[in-house]
């Protein structure tokens, strides 16, 4: 859920920052026949240069979204409190399973380790090998 919200909050910056779509004052119908100008379809005239807006109002805008969007716990807390219990499950449970697999994973690091070392090291040689030529 968290990546999703990240996703969406990056997602909505990249659309804000992006360029904006050539806004064309025949509207196009959505699907395929729009595709080209997808960003932006309506029925009315293409808005004006008066109707932009500026970085203030935009500033305003997101905090205002951002103290609703803060206020939804209060709003409804049935669904926050079960949002909190599968947060946490989902937490626990990657816990759980992650720690097992770095478990695993060091287990099979050590064991190649271990092997790639009883390869390299040599048998002690023996002073008397040398002289037999054994």
């Amino acid at each position: 859920m968290s990546f999703i919200l990240r996703a969406a909050f990056w997602l909505t910056v990249l659309a804000f920052l992006l360029p904006a779509a050539g806004y064309e004052s025949t509207p196009q119908p959505a699907g395929l026949d729009g595709f080209s100008s997808a960003a932006f379809v309506s029925a009315g005239p293409a808005p004006g240069p008066t109707e932009d807006i500026g970085a203030g109002e935009a500033l305003t805008l997101a905090a205002r979204s951002a103290q609703d969007v803060m206020g939804f716990c209060g709003r409804n807390p049935d669904i926050c409190d079960k949002s909190h219990a599968i947060v946490g499950h989902v937490v626990r449970q990657t816990a759980h399973y992650g720690g097992m697999a770095f478990t695993w994973l060091t287990e099979k690091a050590r064991e190649q380790d271990q092997g790639v070392a009883a390869a390299a090291v040599p048998a002690t040689a023996r002073p008397d090998d040398y002289m037999t030529g054994a």
